[in-house]
This record gives structure tokens, sequence and C-alpha cells, in this order.
């Protein structure tokens, strides 16, 4: 291969790795903020009620879904991200075709988490309008 062609695919592997490397962030913090809906929600929502009910079944497979999913990817991002870090190391361009298809694959699989963490944020903010937190900040505020 000449300069510029072995130029040009480390900048192609550079921009996935980087890529990757907020990927795993993304995911990072989908977990933790998760966690901390989840603690949130999960006491509020009553049981006695059947929309109640129902909120909490909806959160619970959502939520499950997407730890399920992030643990997963989280794992498989972390794998091609040593991949594409073998690949750079040496500059060895000769797996690039099989790290390409991962990486798309990832790419596909991400953009289907990014939509489920937007219908997920999406119920969740609407059952915390419908049901507000019954708190007092003037008089937090006062008391102090």
């Amino acid at each position: 291969m000449n300069e510029d062609v072995d130029n040009l695919l480390k900048e192609k592997l550079e921009t996935m790795y980087f890529q990757t490397k907020e990927w795993i962030e993304d995911m990072e913090f989908y977990e933790i903020e998760f966690n901390f809906l989840n603690t949130l929600i999960s006491d509020r929502i009553d049981t006695t009620t059947t929309e109640d009910l129902d909120h909490k079944n909806l959160f619970r497979k959502m939520d499950l879904l997407l730890f399920k999913l992030s643990d997963e990817v989280i794992f498989q991002l972390k794998e091609h991200l040593k991949t594409l870090s073998h690949l750079l190391d040496p500059i060895d361009l000769s797996n690039n075709d099989e790290c390409a298809k991962e990486h798309s694959r990832l790419l596909d699989k991400m953009m289907q988490i990014k939509i489920g963490v937007k219908k997920l944020k999406k119920a969740l903010f609407k059952y915390l309008k419908n049901h507000p937190f019954k708190f007092d900040l003037d008089r937090f505020i006062k008391d102090l």
C-alpha cells in the first residue's frame, strides 16, 4: 500500500476508535441515569391502581431491556475498542474489513438503544408530569 492509502485507513480507524469511546461513555451514562431514575420512581408508583401498575410494568420491562442491552453493548464496545487499538498500534490494516463490519453492527445497535432511551425517558417524564413530587420548597427554605 502506498503512504496515502495507509494514512486514509489510519484516519478511518482513529475516527472509529474515538466514536467507540464516545459510545462507551454514553452507555455508562445511561446505566447511571437509569439507576437514578429507577430509584427515584419505583417507590412512587402506586400498585393499587391499574394505571400505575401499567406504568410500573412498562417501566420495569424497558428498564430491564436497557440494562441488558447496555451491559452487553458495553462489553462488545470495549472488545471493539481493543481491536481498534491493536489495529492502530502497529498500523496493522489487514483486518480492517472485519473491524469495519463490527463497527457498522455496533452503530446500528447504538441507534436502537438511543431510540429506546428516548422512549423510556418520554414515558418516565410523562409519568412524572402527571404525578409531581409532593415537596414544598418554600417550606424547606424557610425551615433552613
